[in-house]
């Protein structure tokens, strides 16, 4: 079903087409612009997630690299140890002098220690926040003391710290070292310092710790490489600097999240030592230690952004830093920047729990996308507006010639037939409609000639096929016919017979339909016509009486143009009758005549005839001369009963219209009907003087000289006793 039509149901062609056109081209831009947008809001979307994947893959690949660096170099140093004894303080000597020169060449290790099992002595290398190398020593002093030594890397002591609590300063009391000793496995460990008085303030470690044994395979101690945060800190801004900016950008960062006891989640990288220096005390850890900073209270709100992420996953009951556990996500920070978040959690060992996170701007990293939709979406709504032009213009050039078709068709169906001239028609389908149509119309103009017009409208109106009935109306008839054209028409040639008829019912029937009448038919030379049928006519006597002294009037200029042809002259009877009669579809199925039949009919051509009689040129109806009264002039002409009818009735002769009246044709008017009076009273002596004083004003007078010897007649022969005044008319 088509919606669309039903909507525009009455609207104008060119609006229609005009509209349709630019919905289909909106509804085709519409879809392209969604496909085009959708394609690559995935596309960028598509390549953003791989891109953020390929970050945090790449930065946890590099960091499981750079621990297992560290993993390798620890078993080394185990080896050596081994061999050298750790209970040989010479060996022992060399072996941490080796090391610490190596620690000084590797800018991401953060330390080492050497832990002796047996007497609890300690030597521990490390780097301060200055990247200073930093030495400290731990001696037993009896069974309580431990004394704890602090030196700068030239070995000259700078600190001597004497601490008397052997629970919190023996080595061996350390969580690291009791978790390492009850799993006796080696791994990576969490440690917050070896001595809190010795280490406070400094950046917690992550420590590699593997045993030391005899030969025997009994645990003697402990060697431990660091990664502490500080450490974590430059390998992640040197990730920033040579690789997230280079190939991503986007104003990311990379930063590392972990988790302690299952509860605590802290911030243990970042590449922004901002975030690092100077904390405010609320968003440090209870150890008081500055450097392990609480996610949800971290001054970076890409941070606390996550931290959003991470709660929703404990929400629906997964755990984010399960082993290989992934994800990416769009995450609102603080500040309500949009965030693209790709994170990895990682296990390098045993521990810690870890979340290497990347973050990027959404928005940046989608400038990209978006300027390319932009300039699809200016390219679209610039094609939109163009097809909109063409459609307009199209819509247009489709539509006037169907207008212009579809007003001549309006036009036929009104009765109004005119030729078009529009050749701008290009459609083949439109040339073949215009041409049908210009058919139709010249077949309607010939079908008009045969049938009355006003007849082949209403069937046009009416939309249904012609059928036989009739209807019973007052109509007033008209028959009109030429004297002598039999006799006439013997001595002209064929053509100029028929154009010489030709032109004289032209005249007729132009004059007949102007005045709101109805050519029935033409027989010969003779004209049928009638009013108020099929369509109401008001006045239709007065009409059919103009008719007829118009037609008379005319035939003066049609003779003088005969005449200057050398054509014969000719004279028109008209014989007009009122009355109820039937009228409509006559025939059969096959073939109609639209016509009217009855005694009015029959009557109207025998006043036609009687003219002959009268020496007149339009005789009416007494019916017809009662609707005319006092609009048309006319004068009583007899009393007769036409051949076909019983009853007698008076006709008159049409002499002009009332505006016309003179003195003289009204005097003429008022003896005629003084004179018929004394006719019908049998004075006809005083009839005849009444005629005569006619014939004074008007010698020529045909109707006057036809009584004066009628009545001369009857004072010679006096009409029978029961004479009433009728003549009996054999008038065809």
């Amino acid at each position: 079903m088509d919606f669309l039509g039903l909507f525009f149901k009455g609207w104008p062609l060119k609006y229609q087409l005009m509209f349709r056109l630019i919905l289909l081209n909106t509804v085709i831009g519409t879809v392209l612009t969604s496909i085009s947008f959708s394609m690559q809001y995935y596309e960028g979307k598509s390549s953003r997630f791989m891109m953020m994947n390929l970050i945090s893959n790449n930065i946890n690949d590099l960091l499981l690299d750079l621990l297992a660096e560290i993993e390798g170099e620890a078993e080394g140093y185990k080896d050596l140890l081994n061999k050298a004894s750790i209970n040989n303080p010479e060996a022992r000597n060399q072996a941490r002098i080796f090391i610490t020169n190596h620690l000084k060449s590797n800018k991401y290790m953060n330390g080492f220690s050497i832990i002796d099992s047996k007497t609890g002595y300690m030597f521990r290398t490390m780097k301060n926040q200055e990247d200073k190398l930093l030495v400290a020593e731990t001696i037993s002093e009896g069974n309580r003391v431990f004394r704890s030594t602090l030196y700068e890397n030239r070995g000259t002591p700078e600190q001597k710290i004497i601490l008397t609590d052997s629970n919190e300063n023996d080595p061996r009391h350390f969580d690291f070292y009791l978790e390492f000793k009850a799993n006796k496995k080696k791994g990576w460990f969490n440690s917050r310092g070896y001595s809190q008085n010795v280490l406070h303030g400094y950046p917690p470690i992550l420590s590699y710790i593997v045993p030391l044994e005899d030969d025997s395979g009994a645990l003697v101690g402990m060697l431990t490489l660091d990664f502490g945060v500080l450490q974590l800190q430059k390998y992640l801004m040197d990730i920033t600097n040579k690789k997230m900016d280079r190939d991503y950008s986007f104003g990311g960062i990379p930063f590392v999240l972990e988790r302690r006891n299952n509860k605590e989640i802290v911030v243990i990288g970042h590449p922004d030592p901002i975030y690092i220096e100077t904390l405010p005390d609320p968003t440090i850890v209870s150890d008081s230690n500055k450097f392990l900073i609480l996610a949800e209270k971290h001054p970076d709100p890409r941070i606390r952004g996550f931290t959003k992420i991470i709660e929703k996953e404990y929400k629906e009951k997964r755990d984010p830093f399960n082993q290989n556990s992934k994800g990416i996500n769009i995450g609102k920070s603080d500040d309500n920047s949009l965030w693209l978040y790709s994170w990895t959690a990682t296990y390098p060992g045993a521990k810690p729990d870890w979340i290497i996170c990347v973050c990027v701007n959404r928005e940046l990293a989608a400038a990209s996308v978006i300027s390319s939709l932009r300039i699809t979406l200016w390219v679209l709504g610039l094609l939109l507006i163009v097809t909109g032009l063409v459609s307009i213009k199209n819509s247009r050039i489709m539509s006037k010639p169907l207008e212009r078709m579809a007003k001549d068709v309006i036009e036929i169906g009104e009765g109004r037939i005119v030729f078009s001239s529009d050749s701008t028609i290009l459609v083949k389908e439109m040339i073949d409609l215009k041409d049908g149509i210009e058919k139709m119309k010249s077949g309607l103009l010939s079908f008009r000639k045969y049938i009355p017009y006003k007849v082949v409208n209403q069937v046009l109106a009416s939309r249904k096929t012609a059928e036989p009935f009739a209807e019973k109306k007052e109509l007033t008839i008209f028959f009109s016919d030429l004297e002598n054209f039999t006799t006439i028409s013997e001595s002209l040639e064929p053509d100029k017979l028929v154009k010489l008829i030709g032109d004289h019912l032209a005249m007729c029937t132009n004059i007949i339909q102007s005045l709101d009448g109805t050519v029935d038919k033409y027989i010969g030379d003779s004209v049928m016509a009638f009013w108020n049928a099929p369509e109401d006519c008001e006045n239709h006597e007065l009409k059919a009486c103009q008719a007829a002294l118009a037609c008379q009037e005319q035939m003066v200029l049609f003779n003088e143009r005969n005449k200057a042809e050398g054509l014969p002259l000719l004279k028109m009877r008209i014989g007009i009758s009122t009355g109820t009669v039937f009228v409509g579809n006559i025939g059969s199925e096959d073939r109609l005549n639209y016509t009217a039949v009855g005694d009015t009919v029959n009557l109207a051509s025998r006043l036609e005839g009687t003219n002959k009689t009268y020496k007149t040129w339009i005789l009416i109806s007494d019916k017809t001369a009662a609707g005319i009264r006092g609009q048309i002039l006319t004068r009583p002409v007899d009393k007769v009963a036409v051949k076909g009818k019983a009853n007698a009735i008076l006709i008159h002769e049409v002499l002009a219209l009332g505006q016309d009246e003179t003195p003289e044709l009204r005097q003429i008017i008022d003896l005629t009907v003084l004179g018929f009076e004394h006719y019908l009273a049998q004075r006809f002596q005083q009839a005849i003087d009444c005629y005569t004083q006619i014939l004074d004003i008007n010698k020529g007078d045909h109707l006057t000289l036809f009584y004066i010897e009628r009545c001369k007649g009857f004072l010679v022969f006096p009409p029978p006793s029961d004479w009433d005044g009728v003549h009996i008319s054999n008038s065809k």
